[in-house]
């Protein structure tokens, strides 16, 4: 049986090992991914400087990529950049004329006032039209048929003056009567159809004035939409006006942007994983731990097999509760216990200590990982 447990590894010094490693990696990579490329246009260069870093108390490298344009490229990057400046310039020089244009408050008092809505007619009920469609064809037959009424009476009253009648004679009366009997029931007749015949010509009347309204609300509101749309042709006038100074600027800014050239891309090196010092570390700490156990397990098995046979371990290190039983005829103690892997509820053996063993009878014992076994078949008088 091993006597102590492996120790563990040094995983400090492996994380430091792989950190140290993945610094190298990525310190090639980098150099890997720095090449100088050369286009019609110009070329891209790297510089590589060393500078103390505190933080790792090392030295590192500082990178700086240097773009080299032809001079033909040059050239026309400067163009470029006057042009750029040269519409930056005026644009700055418009600012005062924006300045002026919104500097003052919109004059709301200079434009179109509003249009009211029109108000449409009130016509009413239909009584009216009524009312003067029964007086309009009434008036018209009283009109023509008022003298007619008065020629008849004259007619009748010159027959009756012919006859030797006169006014007062009881057969001129009741002649003159019957007439005017006559003539007054032609008038409520004609006042009769006269209120039949008006509904019609009410609807005709009242249709017409309606039509009429409709269409002087249908002008009004023409010409107030006229209006309203006059105000806002003005209004946005005005804003256009005070903003045409800016947006000269904005259109003179959004013009050609200065651009450089580009260089072409290329595959970069992957990234490579750096020693992996600190999964080793444990993988080895891991595997003797692994082997240790088999070892103790094996161990353990082996000494459960020979405790029940001629050869049992003695080594006091491997007993506990041992307890003197006294000395047997060949001189040696004989002792009660239990072995150091089993428990207090195990049965008890009985045996005597390798030490001891081995200072009288020497041939009766041996040795086995370390730890002291006695052959008890060659003990003598044992029982």
């Amino acid at each position: 049986m091993s006597k102590s447990t492996p120790a563990a590894p040094d995983y400090r010094a492996a994380a430091q090992e792989q950190a140290q490693s993945s610094r190298e990696v990525t310190e090639q990579q980098t150099w890997a991914n720095r090449p100088t490329i050369n286009t019609p246009f110009g070329q891209q260069t790297w510089e590589v400087t060393p500078q103390w870093d505190p933080a790792t108390g090392q030295y590192l490298n500082t990178w700086t990529q240097n773009t080299n344009l032809t001079p033909e490229s040059q050239e026309a990057l400067d163009a470029q950049q006057r042009i750029t400046a040269g519409r930056s310039g005026l644009a700055e020089s418009l600012l005062g004329r924006s300045e002026d244009e919104f500097g003052e408050a919109m004059d709301w008092s200079k434009f179109d006032e509003l249009a009211g809505t029109p108000e449409a007619g009130n016509y009413g009920g239909a009584d009216p039209y009524y009312q003067k469609s029964e007086d309009a064809i009434y008036n018209k037959f009283k009109n023509r048929m008022g003298p007619e009424f008065e020629r008849q009476q004259d007619r009748l009253r010159t027959q009756l003056y012919n006859t030797g009648l006169k006014e007062g004679d009881q057969a001129y009366d009741t002649e003159m009567r019957k007439l005017r009997e006559q003539q007054s029931d032609a008038d409520e007749q004609a006042m009769f159809q006269s209120i039949i015949g008006s509904g019609a010509d009410a609807s005709r009347r009242q249709a017409m004035d309606l039509g009429a309204g409709g269409q002087r609300f249908g002008e009004q509101m023409q010409a107030a939409n006229f209006q309203n749309t006059k105000r806002q042709q003005q209004i946005a006038e005005q804003l256009q006006r005070r903003g045409f100074s800016l947006n000269e600027i904005n259109a003179i800014l959004n013009g050609q942007q200065v651009g450089m050239p580009s260089m072409p891309g290329f595959n970069t090196a992957q990234r490579s994983e750096g020693v992996q010092a600190l999964n080793a570390a444990q993988l080895t700490g891991q595997a003797n731990l692994d082997a240790f156990n088999a070892q103790q397990q094996g161990t353990q098995g082996m000494l459960s097999g020979l405790a029940g046979g001629a050869m049992m371990f003695s080594d006091q290190r491997l007993k506990k509760d041992i307890v003197s039983l006294g000395y047997d005829n060949n001189g040696l103690q004989k002792f009660r216990f239990h072995y150091i892997w089993e428990a207090d509820s195990d049965p008890l053996h009985i045996g005597y200590m390798a030490d001891e063993v081995e200072k009288l009878y020497p041939d009766c014992v041996i040795e086995m990982h370390g730890y002291k076994m006695v052959n008890y078949a060659r003990v003598p008088l044992w029982q």
